[in-house]
């Protein structure tokens, strides 16, 4: 049995996951990889990662109707490290559920409530199948990150398919031209926090207008829907 991380009263905090994304050319990430450096630290400041997520959707599916509105999907995130992606026991488990994000707020950034419980022992995968869910995607996700302001994680990172069902070795690149992801997150502790992180996050796209233009993204592509056939 997975042991996950007991929070005080038994619920997990909900924060409101704040984010801008765009897409970054090929011939202009080492132009912003200095531009990050300049701005949170020498180049010993930028922190590898490699994740390899896996959505999980309910193995029993609501009949059509108001309730079916009630299922969620879930993602495990593993996070396991660059130097040696196979070594298991390092690697780090965190079930996440990403809400619904908000339908044309008007923010100037991407707002959706976000819970994450990290797995401390045990088999996350197996823990989840317990819950009542079931494989239904993954991907892996290889970059780098940088801290701003100790508040705005900024991820630059490309995409990665498998073309073998939870074998990394298999991941292949989804887009062939190099192209980089670029997401500025930033959570909000509650709602009353959430027009202020927009704020910030919305003058903070200038400064990397040059290279990558960072937008709101249609809350339509953020929708925690699950994809019944």
């Amino acid at each position: 049995m997975a042991t996950v991380k007991k929070y005080t009263g038994g619920s997990i905090p909900t924060h409101y996951e704040c984010s801008l994304h765009g897409v970054l050319a090929k011939s202009h990430e080492a132009q912003l990889r200095t531009r990050l450096s300049a701005l949170c630290g020498d180049t010993e400041a930028a922190h590898h990662e490699l994740h390899h997520e896996i959505t999980c959707i309910p193995c029993i599916e609501t009949p059509v109707g108001p309730l079916r509105r009630e299922d969620h999907m879930l993602r495990l995130r593993i996070e396991l490290d660059p130097k040696n992606p196979l070594d298991n026991e390092r690697a780090l488990n965190t079930i996440c559920f990403m809400g619904h994000p908000e339908p044309r707020s008007g923010r100037g950034a991407s707002v959706r409530p976000a819970i994450y419980a990290q797995v401390f022992s045990g088999n996350a995968a197996q823990f989840l199948s317990l819950l009542g869910y079931k494989f239904n995607s993954e991907f892996v996700r290889k970059g780098y990150w940088f801290l701003y302001r100790n508040t705005f994680k900024i991820i630059v990172s490309q995409i990665y398919s498998l073309t073998e069902d939870g074998n990394i070795q298999t991941a292949q690149p989804v887009d062939p031209s190099g192209s980089w992801v670029v997401q500025i997150v930033a959570d909000a502790m509650n709602q009353e926090q959430v027009p202020r992180v927009c704020e910030q996050l919305d003058e903070l796209k200038t400064l990397f207008q040059d290279y990558v233009e960072l937008v709101v993204v249609d809350h339509a592509f953020l929708e925690n829907r699950i994809p019944y056939s």
